[in-house]
């Protein structure tokens, strides 16, 4: 039944209409403004009313297609500004430990970094420390390190890498000794873990944690080093999920009381799961449908830059979302952050985010 649009009389608005949501093109809350040539004021505003026939579907598509790249362009832009403004702060603004250090070199790799900042501070045992020269050397640092200088592939590199690999494959968990699994089978209860899952510590004569021990694992895989360690510790870490998965900092479960995950020691453990584990599918969907939901609101560009990385390494849709909110907040602080956290950020919203697995130069 023909009728009339809300405009008036004009004949090319006098056809049979449509609701927009019928040709699937629009929102009812949203509807397009459409202009029609000659039309007297120009302009047709079909506010949730209709769109008339004699407008082209095909030509209302193309429209909205071409709005659709336009906005796709503007946020790519948007993004590869940003980054940009991120990696020359990055340039500029000093370092304060091999935390900073390493990761700097990993986000300016393609851009001048030299990977001699670390070479010049790795203790002679091998590994590296919070801050250079100072303190004893852990897993942690010395596995960042290990992360930031493999694209370099010097001699030097290798040769350091070797040393800072024969460290970490000494270095324990103490819950690997028999004395200490004994303790923790029979006497020490108030923890939930199996002690013959073990990994590595952040420092020697402590347990197994989940950071260090993540960090380990990639570094292994990265460097394509085989190893008899990594196997028991993607157990230890697959051992340590907390029930509603994610995980905590050490274990999942103390004094008979759940703990809460943590964004960023969650997003490192599967980072370092990238490859998955036959039976662990759940944990590792349940693991990231938290990280997505935990940080949709979150204003952090330290957390949100771990969790794009991890997400997009299993190819995850929260990724996505994710990375545009990681976008507008370090927009928004960028004069306000740290070197690591500048070096995270870069390394997120690269058009495809850094997974430390990378091939070398």
């Amino acid at each position: 039944m023909p009728r009339q649009c809300d405009i008036g009389s004009h004949p090319a608005c006098v056809r049979r209409c449509v609701h927009p949501t019928q040709l699937g093109l629009v929102h009812e809350r949203h509807p397009p403004t459409l202009r029609l040539p000659g039309h007297p004021s120009n302009k047709c505003a079909l506010y949730g009313s209709v769109i008339p026939q004699s407008c082209d579907g095909q030509d209302i598509a193309r429209s909205l297609a071409r709005t659709v790249i336009v906005r796709t362009r503007i946020i790519v832009i948007s993004r590869v500004t940003i980054r940009r403004q991120v990696l020359q702060r990055l340039t500029t603004t000093a370092r304060h430990g091999i935390e900073d250090t390493a990761l700097g070199v990993m986000a300016l790799r393609n851009s001048g970094a030299d990977p001699r900042a670390l070479l010049d501070t790795q203790h002679r045992a091998g590994g590296w420390s919070a801050i250079p020269n100072v303190g004893l050397p852990n897993a942690f640092h010395t596995s960042l390190a290990l992360l930031a200088i493999r694209p370099f592939q010097t001699a030097s590199v290798r040769h350091a890498a070797g040393r800072a690999f024969e460290w970490l494959s000494e270095l324990r968990g103490v819950e690997s000794h028999w004395l200490w699994q004994w303790k923790f089978r029979l006497f020490n209860r108030q923890v939930r873990f199996d002690p013959l899952k073990s990994g590595w510590p952040w420092v020697p004569d402590t347990v197994s944690w989940v950071a260090p021990t993540a960090l380990s694992i990639l570094a292994f895989q990265a460097w394509r080093r085989e190893s008899p360690r990594t196997a028991p510790a993607i157990a230890m870490l697959l051992d340590r999920a907390c029930p509603q998965g994610g995980w905590n900092a050490g274990n999942s479960v103390v004094f008979g009381v759940d703990l809460d995950p943590h964004p960023d020691f969650t997003a490192m453990a599967l980072l370092a799961l990238r490859d998955g584990s036959p039976g662990y599918e759940a944990l590792l969907n349940r693991s990231l449908d938290y990280l997505k939901a935990r940080l949709e609101g979150s204003y952090s560009p330290y957390s949100l830059a771990w969790a794009v990385m991890a997400l997009s390494a299993h190819a995850h849709e929260g990724a996505h979302r994710l990375k545009n909110r990681l976008e507008r907040c370090a927009a928004a602080k960028l004069d306000q952050l740290p070197r690591r956290v500048l070096a995270l950020v870069s390394l997120a919203l690269a058009d495809i985010p850094f997974t430390f697995q990378e091939p070398s130069r």
